[in-house]
């Protein structure tokens, strides 16, 4: 049993308009999608996971001419957003292909910076190729990584958005978090090219996603 690990393209930069209300949204982000089904009466329910305002983000999910239900909860700084809504022909075709070929998709999947979306498929290398070939003309495909597929336990480090994954390697790689601290922020920024207060904010949101999750709640 393999997997594939690549981006999904969409060229318009969505698949389907409910995304390119949240990406056009303002205190709201795309962070990934844990679910996603097709149902007998043709409509679709998925499950997004986003970030920032919970008010806006009911408001703009709800505001989309194809949305039938929605609901919005809050875990901590994370929002996840339940809808079933009526799918395009992109979204349909996209997600068919996964279906059509026997391939499993390694839930969840991530939103990059750019929208665009970082997906892991299991199966077997001659249904990889063939769902290649499948894959409609109105998304890109850019192969990331393959091998033998075995749990890895790398949930944690997936729900980090490119950036944050980037400033937390560059982090561990400079020693920032050794016993005595080697670097500073002004360190790290000098090595990626950014401002010390970005990587400070982007260190934070790493270290608050790990911790907020391997904290037993308390409620």
């Amino acid at each position: 049993m393999r997997f594939v690990t690549y981006l999904l393209i969409p060229l318009d930069g969505e698949l389907h308009p409910i995304e390119g209300a949240i990406a056009d949204a303002p205190a709201i982000e795309r962070r990934a999608i844990h679910h996603f089904r097709m149902l007998d009466d043709g409509t679709a329910v998925t499950l997004y996971e986003l970030a920032g305002d919970r008010d806006r983000a009911d408001a703009v999910v709800g505001g989309c001419p194809s949305v039938h239900a929605h609901d919005v909860s809050a875990s901590g700084d994370r929002l996840y957003c339940h809808v079933r809504f009526d799918p395009n022909d992109l979204t349909g075709r996209v997600y068919g292909v996964a279906q059509t070929n026997d391939l499993v998709l390694d839930m969840p999947i991530r939103y990059t910076d750019r929208g665009a979306l970082r997906m892991t498929a299991i199966g077997e290398l001659a249904t990889f190729r063939e769902a290649t070939r499948q894959i409609p003309d109105g998304v890109g495909l850019r192969l990331l990584q393959t091998g033998e597929y075995t749990p890895d336990g790398g949930e944690l480090y997936a729900q980090l958005t490119e950036r944050q994954q980037e400033t937390l390697r560059a982090a561990v790689a400079a020693g920032y978090y050794e016993e005595p601290r080697r670097v500073t922020y002004r360190d790290i920024a000098e090595e990626l090219g950014i401002a010390p207060g970005t990587v400070g904010e982007h260190l934070r949101k790493a270290e608050s996603a790990v911790f907020t999750s391997i904290t037993p709640s308390t409620g």
